[in-house]
């Protein structure tokens, strides 16, 4: 049981963030998201629902599988490319100009690889079950 002054503590905590309160406040943090587009629904659409592309991944696996598996997977694939070619390109930045910032986004991109890598992973585990 949580004690009446944590209870009281975290009441008056969240009285104080409630977020921007001035306009430029609310148009900065309005942008955080669009930084390096990870957070966006994949763009890939058109190669995910490509049957050359539905095809290539099946054939890698006795049984033909649900398309919307395959679908997934490779939106799935497709998102850690991105988040891969976003570490990169901060890694450089990184590298030319140091800076704790960069260092901070940086260490951000975990929050985006591991719900993707655990997907894949689910996927992978559900197709390669027996049976």
């Amino acid at each position: 049981m949580t004690s009446k002054r944590k209870i009281e503590a975290n009441r008056q905590n969240a009285k104080r963030s409630t977020g921007p309160k001035t306009e430029v406040g609310k148009a900065k943090s309005s942008g955080n998201a669009r930084k390096h587009g990870l957070s966006r629904r994949c763009l890939e659409e058109g190669a995910v629902s490509s049957p050359l592309v539905r095809s290539a991944i099946s054939e890698g696996f006795e049984q033909q599988r649900n398309l919307l598996d395959v679908d997934n997977l490779v939106r799935t694939n497709l998102r850690l490319g991105r988040i891969r070619q976003a570490r990169l390109d901060l890694l450089i930045a990184l590298l030319e100009c140091p800076s704790p910032k960069l260092a901070k986004r940086l260490a951000g991109l975990e929050r985006y690889e591991r719900p993707a890598r655990a997907a894949q992973r689910r996927f992978l585990r559900r197709w390669l079950k027996p049976g």
